[in-house]
């Protein structure tokens, strides 16, 4: 997804099809008679990302709802995967059509639509797992305290307060969102009523797509390392301090430790990388008025959008291909692909969906065996 109208000639880059006037104080854009390998391979990468994404999220949205178990997490997955799924099947082609025909073909409707979809997929993609990363935050560190409340009701309410936030922060694209003729070429772009209104506006979307969720992530997942890492530090102490050697279920306990920090780090960097590039040249177009119309930083432009669209496609595999819950829901549905795909074929008896209650209670610092014993019984029976 993007943050950022791409492609519109007059407002931002010229598409590689496209060449800049040297005459003229309106630096006009001038058709080319043939089109560039950019022009061809650029669209290309984007229609396989269609491809890949549509397979990998349809995917995990069937699995999930017809053979997948309803708890938290899958339902936050499932609508992760549509709002991904939403923005690949409609914008991202759209996108890819204007990267080739310079002017824009498709309609003001279209044109309003399809510019609100990208704000409001975003907003949905970024706040849901800004409320996945808070569910695992309370099911890991107060599994207890949030036994009553996590549960499938309340995360389908969530994810449906997700999309109508994301309705709301939205409206002023399909507002002000026009379709308007610049030097003889049709540009979908936005006309804001008040000056100054765009550098707000971006701003506005750094700060409530990137910013805000990137922080809640790393605060979330920070207190979440630091309590598994407390829990078994007291318990490696309590151990040397008895003078008895640790069993092999402490050292499995450290094992998933060192499992969590990597998911861990895969989830913030992957959601980090993917959405920096853009979010910088979103801010430096807007506040730069002699933004550098190079080559350089068109190349760099279109780096930013591909990656940002990607992040659209990795998703279902690392929040639902490396979950546990799906891999046994894609068993249940197809017992015979499952077989030879390496990816599904674990064996999910070692790594139950409840594994994260487990660990959690288990890295509780204080519980005697007994207490641990009740306590993990008692939250197995509850919705994960």
């Amino acid at each position: 997804m993007t943050t950022i109208d791409f492609g519109y000639p007059t407002s931002t880059f010229q598409p590689p099809n496209m060449t800049t006037s040297s005459s003229g104080e309106d630096n006009m854009t001038q058709p080319e008679e043939a089109l560039t390998a950019d022009g061809i391979i650029v669209p290309v990468i984007w229609a396989l990302l269609v491809i890949i994404g549509t397979i990998g999220n349809g995917i995990v949205i069937y699995i999930l709802s017809r053979y997948g178990e309803r708890t938290v997490t899958n339902i936050y997955v499932v609508n992760l995967a549509f709002s991904d799924l939403t923005f690949i099947v409609i914008v991202l082609p759209i996108t890819a059509i204007h990267f080739v025909i310079p002017t824009y073909m498709f309609g003001e409707v279209v044109c309003r639509i399809s510019i609100y979809l990208i704000y409001v997929t975003l907003h949905a993609t970024c706040l849901t797992l800004m409320a996945m990363t808070i569910d695992r935050y309370f099911a890991i560190v107060f599994p207890i305290q949030s036994m009553n409340w996590r549960n499938a009701l309340v995360a389908t309410i969530v994810s449906v307060a997700v999309w109508i936030v994301s309705c709301l922060i939205s409206l002023p694209y399909v507002l002000f969102t026009k379709l308007l003729e610049e030097n003889g070429v049709s540009v979908c772009t936005q006309q804001w009523p008040l000056e100054g209104m765009n550098k707000g506006m971006a701003l506005g979307v750094v700060i409530t797509s990137y910013i805000l969720p990137l922080g809640v992530i790393l605060g979330c997942y920070g207190k979440i390392l630091q309590y598994l890492w407390w829990g078994s530090k007291l318990k490696k102490s309590d151990h040397e301090c008895n003078g008895a050697p640790m069993s092999l279920k402490s050292k499995a306990q450290q094992n998933r430790k060192r499992r969590v920090t990597r998911m861990v780090a895969v989830v913030v960097l992957l959601f980090a990388a993917c959405w920096l590039p853009i979010h910088v040249i979103t801010l430096w177009m807007a506040f730069d008025p002699n933004f550098p119309l190079i080559d350089p930083l068109l190349i760099f432009k279109i780096f930013s959008h591909t990656l940002s669209y990607a992040n659209s496609c990795v998703n279902p595999f690392v929040y639902a291909f490396l979950n546990d819950g799906f891999r046994k829901a894609f068993q249940r549905g197809f017992p015979g692909f499952s077989r030879w795909c390496t990816c599904l074929c674990r064996n999910t008896k070692d790594c139950p969906e409840t594994s994260m209650i487990d660990k959690a209670v288990e890295a509780r610092p204080g519980l005697e065996q007994s207490e641990l014993l009740t306590t993990t019984q008692t939250l197995k029976r509850t919705c994960t």
